[in-house]
C-alpha cells in the first residue's frame, strides 16, 4: 500500500478574506491558514468552494499562490485547489502551485457543460496531468454533484488511478454520500478519500481515510481535532456526536459568510466580513438563528477552551 501523501486528519477548506473593495486580501488569507494550522488543523486547503475560488480570477488566484511561495507557511501540510472549466488555466495554476512548493492540487472536473461522457471526462482530467508534466505532483479529485452539477463517476475515477497511480491518489468527496466513500477507500485500498464533512469523520477513518477536508473545520476546527487525536479510543464516538451537532448546526446558514461574520464578532476585526458576489453578508436574523443552534452543542470558537474552562 502506498504511504499516504496528504496531510493525515483534519484539514480546513480555508476562507479568502477581501478587501472592501472586493480585491483578495492577502495577508489576511494566508494569516489566517496559519491560525488554522495553529488550532487543530493537520492541513490546509486553499481555493475550495468556502474559498470562493470560483469567484476568482485566474490572475488573482496566481498572485495568491506566489504569495504562498513566499510565505513560511509549512507547504507539506498545503493543498491548493486548481480545476477550471479551461485546460490551459488548470495548467497555468498547477505549474504555479508545484513552483511555489505545494505539490497537492485539488481538481474539480470541468463543469459548465454538463452531462458529458466519461470518456470526455477522463480525457479532460488526464490532458491537463499530461499538460502539467510533473511527477511531483499528487492530486486529489474534487467530487461535488450537488455544487458541480458533474459528478466525477467510478470509472473515471478508477481508470485515472490505474493509468497515473503515483498522481492521481485521492478525492475530497463532498458529496454528502457515506455509502459512495465506503464504496471508494473499500475498491482501492490506499486511496486518499477524505470526507467532505466532519459530520463522517470517524466513520472514514475506520475505513481507512486519511480525514476530512471541510468547509466548517475554519471554526470547528478544535472539536475535530478531538476526534481525531481519539479516534482510536473509546471516547471517539461521544467526541464524534458533539462534532457532528456543530456541524449540523453550521449547515442552517451560508457557510462562507457565516464563519466569517464569526470571525469577525469574535476577532473584532470587522475586515473579515466580505464576501464576493454571488455570495451575500449573511443577516443578522439568520446568523442570531445560528448562534442559538451553536448553543445547544458543546461548540466554543478556537482559541476560547482554555479561557472557558477557567
Amino acid at each position: 500500500m502506498r504511504t499516504p501523501t496528504g496531510p493525515q486528519g483534519v484539514v480546513a477548506a480555508s476562507l479568502t478574506a477581501f478587501k472592501p473593495d472586493l480585491s483578495i486580501d492577502v495577508e489576511r488569507t494566508l494569516a489566517h491558514a496559519k491560525w488554522l494550522l495553529a488550532n487543530g488543523c493537520d492541513g490546509v486547503l486553499i481555493f475550495g468552494t468556502t474559498g470562493e475560488a470560483n469567484s476568482l480570477s485566474v490572475a488573482e488566484r496566481l498572485e495568491v499562490i506566489e504569495a504562498i511561495g513566499k510565505s513560511d507557511l509549512p507547504k507539506d501540510k498545503l493543498m491548493i485547489g486548481t480545476g477550471c472549466c479551461a485546460i490551459p488555466d488548470t495548467v497555468a495554476l498547477s505549474k504555479a502551485s508545484l513552483a511555489a512548493g505545494v505539490v497537492r492540487l485539488l481538481m474539480l472536473p470541468p463543469f459548465y457543460y454538463k452531462n458529458q461522457s466519461e470518456d470526455g471526462l477522463y480525457a479532460a482530467f488526464a490532458t491537463a496531468i499530461d499538460r502539467i508534466n510533473d511527477p511531483r505532483m499528487k492530486i486529489f479529485l474534487y467530487h461535488f454533484p450537488q455544487m458541480s452539477g458533474v459528478p466525477i463517476p467510478d470509472a473515471v475515477t478508477a481508470k485515472l488511478i490505474k493509468n497515473y497511480p503515483d498522481i492521481v491518489v485521492g478525492m475530497k468527496d463532498s458529496s454528502g454520500d457515506f455509502e459512495h466513500m465506503k464504496k471508494m477507500l473499500t475498491e482501492h485500498p490506499g486511496f486518499e478519500l477524505y470526507s467532505g464533512t466532519e459530520k463522517y469523520l470517524l466513520d472514514v477513518l475506520r475505513l481507512g481515510s486519511p480525514g476530512t477536508i471541510s468547509a466548517t473545520v475554519n471554526v470547528t476546527c478544535a472539536q475535530a481535532a478531538k476526534v481525531f487525536a481519539n479516534w482510536k479510543s473509546d471516547k471517539a464516538d461521544d467526541l464524534q456526536a458533539e462534532m457532528t451537532a456543530q456541524r449540523i448546526a453550521m449547515e442552517s446558514a451560508p457557510a462562507a459568510s457565516a464563519m466569517k461574520e464569526m470571525i469577525a464578532r469574535q476577532t473584532g476585526d470587522a475586515n473579515w466580513r466580505p464576501v464576493r458576489p454571488p455570495f451575500v453578508a449573511i443577516s443578522d436574523e439568520r446568523y442570531a438563528a445560528l448562534e442559538e443552534k451553536l448553543a445547544q452543542t458543546e461548540f466554543r470558537f478556537p482559541g476560547t477552551q482554555a479561557k472557558a474552562a477557567e
